[in-house]
């Protein structure tokens, strides 16, 4: 189960908005499953199936930050319907397509949007890409960001290997 670094997709929603990006990574892995998995059966698990490592590490961050009046995971539901405007912890569905998946939050320092993205490479794969993308408002997205930034390259890459992990047919 091989998880690859890569770039936002020419086909992403977030590459068409055409918006200034101050941040970008993004990982890939393939899902092998008959029938192919949806775009909602992804977001679930996505939601649903965070190491729990990463659990422990949102809750340190929401004490921190919450400090600062910033916005917090909270304790929504894991499994929600994915529709634009539902909300999932720190997470808003932010627009939705048969093959993409846009979450994220506009806070005070800076927002972010992650893309998950399934394209067919087989009639028994597809590629699952998770893109994030970030926007500072201020000097503070720049330090916040200076300090989460090595965490959520080690965050991404264990819940895509989850999100295989669990749609792998």
């Amino acid at each position: 189960m091989r998880i690859s670094k890569t770039t936002l997709p020419d086909s992403s929603l977030l590459k068409q908005a055409g918006q200034r990006i101050d941040y970008q990574d993004g990982f890939s892995t393939i899902i092998t499953a008959t029938p192919p998995v949806t775009i909602e059966q992804t977001g679930n698990a996505f939601f649903s199936y965070s190491p729990r490592w990463v659990n422990g590490m949102m809750t340190v961050r929401d004490k921190l930050v919450g400090l600062f009046g910033l916005k917090t995971t909270g304790n929504g539901p894991r499994q929600i319907t994915i529709t634009p405007g539902a909300q999932a912890g720190v997470f808003k569905i932010m627009d939705k397509t048969e093959q993409e998946l846009i979450i994220g939050q506009d806070d005070k320092h800076l927002d972010f949007r992650v893309s998950l993205l399934l394209q067919q490479q087989t009639p028994a794969a597809q590629q699952l890409t998770c893109t994030t993308v970030v926007y500072y408002h201020n000097i503070w997205g720049r330090i916040y960001f200076i300090f989460v930034k090595p965490f959520h390259r080690l965050i991404v890459p264990a819940m895509l290997k989850n999100i295989q992990q669990h749609l792998h047919g």
